[in-house]
């Protein structure tokens, strides 16, 4: 989920390190410090003071700029990865899905693949944003993950995404899909039932049902707990 222009979660640390926010928003519209100043009601010199570092705004002041400049402060999850051996190497799984936003969540994205020939994925054609997304869940390193893969995007796709990985890595992503598109699960397995009852659904469709959560990755026991679960509308 790319934050103020700064998609690179690297960079992002680096921005932060640096204590350059406001700079990097600035920057990022094209804006002159004395554009910024002028809009927001601050002074160039106190702005650039901001900047660097060498004095501290309040929050309601870095709101005002960010304002001026045509952003909003708001919070982004902390998004951590972490290693899943799968297929005989190691592959880089988080913790959650992000977003991110567009135009970037359709940007190409092009790879070398095994042969070390180049190949690119259009993400706004869907066909190719599948191919796309099983490339980078089974190859991707972190900066392309959080580049590329946008959670709802993904989730709709995953029933495509999914037969293209290995079962231990379609485990380890299933349910962070699941749990991104869950609402849409209850609505599914329970809708036009009667409050607070089990979920009365065809033989068919339950096992209609079934088939989609495994999918998502979700073991027998998890399954079995999300089609007892009590219609909560």
């Amino acid at each position: 989920m790319p934050l103020l222009g700064v998609s690179d979660p690297k960079e992002y640390g680096l921005v932060m390190a640096r204590r350059s926010l406001l700079e990097a928003a600035r920057v990022s519209r094209g804006m002159t410090q004395e554009a910024v100043a002028r809009r927001s009601g601050t002074s160039q010199p106190t702005l650039s003071a901001y900047e660097h570092g060498t004095k501290s705004p309040t929050l309601a002041v870095v709101e005002r700029i960010l304002h001026a400049i045509g952003y909003e402060l708001g919070l982004q999850p902390r998004v951590t990865f972490h290693g899943v051996k799968a297929g005989g190497r190691i592959h880089v799984v988080p913790d959650q899905l992000w977003r991110v936003d567009p135009p970037d969540c359709f940007a190409p994205l092009t790879v070398l693949d095994a042969s070390g020939k180049r190949r690119t994925f259009h993400l706004l054609d869907r066909e190719s944003r599948v191919e796309a997304y099983a490339w980078l869940l089974r190859h991707g390193d972190e900066t392309q993950l959080f580049e590329h893969v946008d959670g709802a995007l993904l989730a709709a796709a995953w029933p495509d995404v999914a037969p293209h990985l290995p079962e231990q890595l379609k485990k380890a992503w299933g349910p962070l899909v699941f749990k991104a598109a869950e609402g849409w699960a209850d609505d599914y397995l329970i809708a036009g039932l009667q409050a607070g009852r089990p979920p009365k659904v065809s033989t068919r469709a339950r096992a209609q049902a079934i088939t989609r959560l495994a999918e998502y990755g979700l073991t027998i026991d998890e399954i079995r707990k999300v089609l007892r679960r009590p219609f909560s509308g």
